[in-house]
């Protein structure tokens, strides 16, 4: 607890105040009696004014006043009740000298209370102070120890008066001690931040403001030092900056800035992460159209939408877009903002704004090998059907020569069958457009394109993987079942990629069935709707199965069980799965078959 100075007030007097006033009446009670009684050619009421004096520091400025007031009203008194109205007498004039005493040591007396009682509260108002107030002599001694500084240093005032300042506080400057001691008395003031030590050990940092006293020949004499503890102020401060500098080598890491935008004023905060992303100089105001201006042009649009969004106070703003740079590089920036409001009811928003051109040129990069992988695949799984292809081809060819040959019979005759002839002719334009299917289907798989987003009827995408293997499933002695539950099969992806997907899953239970022994091999390919609503393909063989232990690894890359196999199969068409927002997995047990399953997702589908 901190000590406190006790300051007395006549307002509410004490037991020694109520006994020094009873004195002053008895003064003025004989100063009375004397005055009416006695024949002294003397002004006995001049006497009055050592009442008066008493009384100042005894009562209030009414009290003193009241004091003044009896005062004059017992010289009266004295006067009439001992001269009557004798006017002309010396014993008036003797009066009136003691009357103007009287006044004029009220006049001064109530002067001399109002500066007191000014002094009296700043010294009550000092004492009711945090701050540390200490006062030395020129040679480090403590003269004057505050109620603050006891409390914040934890030496008392019989404690520390009389010590040597420096040995008690170890005071530790920035600046030497005979440095600081030089400005002070030169300019007679000095402020700066110290590091001192209480009376327990511990350090505490405070601002000492230092004022020099000079005497009357204008030498030093002493020196007056408030101090402010700024021990937490400090250690804020500095946790601060700490915090300050990790965000901006976070942020120089990361390639993410902050961002602010007050709404409807329009004013930004970018912070210096920021401003190195879109490379603006120290000398460029943070405004709306200097970002308009490093923006792409094709994605001005995209940028003007989001800051309408951001002014129509939407709850979350995300948005992607392209920065052009004054020698023709572009930047991928993406943007992340939440709006905030303070107590005033102003709107801004706060957002994370991040480099994403590294991650972007590596995803566009692993699309693209991603890409060129799924074609080589295909040119592979083309490879491995090349005999079923080349015997798909071949017999419409066939087909076309023999009735090409049967045409000619037809003509060579003496008669011509112009009917015959017709039908072989169409014949062989129905066995031709089939051998162009096939071709051109070939050719869609083996064609090095981009993926496209466009309405995919999976139905017919079955229908085409179907016709490529279908040599190879009868070649393999495999019966195939394949039902459609649903009418509509319609989703947003690449034909092509998904009939990879497709024509992968169906070889390689062909190929888990080649060498099964003892029972009819069968391939069932289920289309169907899940309960969800999603679109589910299911793929099922009943060749040996799945060992648990390939179980986890089955769509890791490079990961076969087949002594030939590149192990890339599964792993591409989980990526393309993937790509497409559907999902792919698979099912087995001992001796019934694996089953892969594909689903996509009903926000997928646009019914035709």
């Amino acid at each position: 607890m901190e000590p406190t100075v006790a300051v007395e007030n006549p307002e509410h007097p004490t037991p020694h105040t109520h006994l020094q006033r009873f004195g002053a009446a008895t003064l003025a009670g004989a100063i009375f009696i004397i005055d009416t009684l006695t024949s002294i050619h003397i002004a006995i009421a001049v006497l009055y004014v050592a009442v008066i004096l008493m009384s100042v520091n005894l009562f209030s400025r009414k009290g003193v006043i009241g004091v003044s007031l009896s005062c004059f009203g017992l010289t009266l008194a004295a006067f009439f009740i001992s001269h009557g109205s004798d006017f002309n007498s010396s014993a008036f004039a003797r009066c009136l000298v003691s009357l103007s005493a009287i006044g004029i040591t009220t006049l001064l007396a109530l002067k001399n209370k109002a500066a007191n009682d000014e002094l009296q509260e700043q010294v009550r108002m000092l004492a009711q102070t945090h701050d540390a107030i200490i006062v030395r002599d020129m040679d480090g001694i403590i003269t004057t120890w505050s109620p603050g500084a006891e409390a914040l240093y934890g030496w008392s005032k019989a404690q520390a008066i009389g010590q040597d300042f420096r040995k008690l506080l170890r005071p530790q400057l920035t600046l030497t001690w005979e440095q600081m001691m030089n400005s002070l008395i030169e300019t007679g003031r000095w402020e700066g931040e110290v590091v001192e030590h209480r009376r327990d050990g511990t350090p505490v940092t405070v601002v000492s403001r230092c004022s020099l006293s000079r005497d009357e020949s204008n030498q030093p004499k002493a020196v007056l030092a408030t101090h402010n503890d700024i021990t937490e102020q400090k250690r804020a401060i500095n946790a601060l900056r700490r915090s300050e500098a990790f965000l901006a080598g976070a942020q120089w890491l990361s390639q993410t800035g902050s961002i602010g935008l007050k709404i409807p004023s329009g004013e930004m905060y970018w912070s210096d992460e920021a401003r190195r992303i879109f490379e603006f100089g120290d000398d460029e105001e943070p405004l709306l159209s200097n970002v308009l201006k490093k923006t792409h042009p094709d994605d001005l649009d995209l940028v003007k939408v989001s800051i309408k969004h951001a002014y129509q106070k939407e709850p979350h703003i995300k948005v992607e877009y392209r920065l052009l740079m004054t020698d023709g590089r572009i930047k991928h920036v993406q943007m992340l903002a939440h709006p905030v409001q303070d107590a005033t009811g102003n709107f801004e928003y706060i957002g994370a704004l991040m480099d994403v051109t590294d991650a972007k040129l590596s995803e566009e990069a692993l699309h693209r090998s991603q890409t060129e992988l799924a074609h080589v695949t295909r040119i592979t799984t083309l490879g491995e059907l090349a005999a079923s292809i080349a015997h798909e081809v071949n017999q419409p060819l066939a087909a076309v020569t023999t009735n090409g040959t049967a045409g000619l019979r037809w003509l060579n005759r003496e008669v011509p069958d112009i009917d015959e002839v017709r039908s072989a002719m169409e014949r062989m334009m129905s066995e031709t457009h089939r051998a162009s299917e096939v071709i051109r289907r070939i050719r869609a798989m083996s064609r090095k394109t981009d993926p496209q987003s466009v309405p995919v009827d999976l139905m017919e995408v079955i229908e085409e993987s179907l016709a490529l293997v279908d040599r190879e499933v009868r070649r393999n002695k495999i019966v195939l079942d394949h039902q459609y539950d649903t009418e509509v099969a319609q989703i947003i992806g690449d034909r092509v990629q998904l009939q990879q997907v497709i024509i992968n899953l169906i070889m390689n239970g062909v190929q888990a069935m080649s060498n099964t022994k003892g029972k009819h091999r069968t391939l069932h390919l289920h289309l169907r709707r899940s309960d969800a609503g999603e679109l589910c393909v299911d793929v099922k063989d009943n060749g040996p199965g799945i060992s648990p232990q390939s179980m986890p690894k089955l769509f890791n890359a490079f990961y076969t069980t087949k002594p030939d196999g590149m192990g890339m199969g599964l792993s591409i068409c989980r990526s393309i799965i993937d790509a497409h927002g559907g999902r792919i997995w698979a099912t087995s047990e001992a001796g019934e078959g694996a089953a892969f399953h594909l689903s996509f997702p009903s926000s997928n589908e646009e019914p035709a």
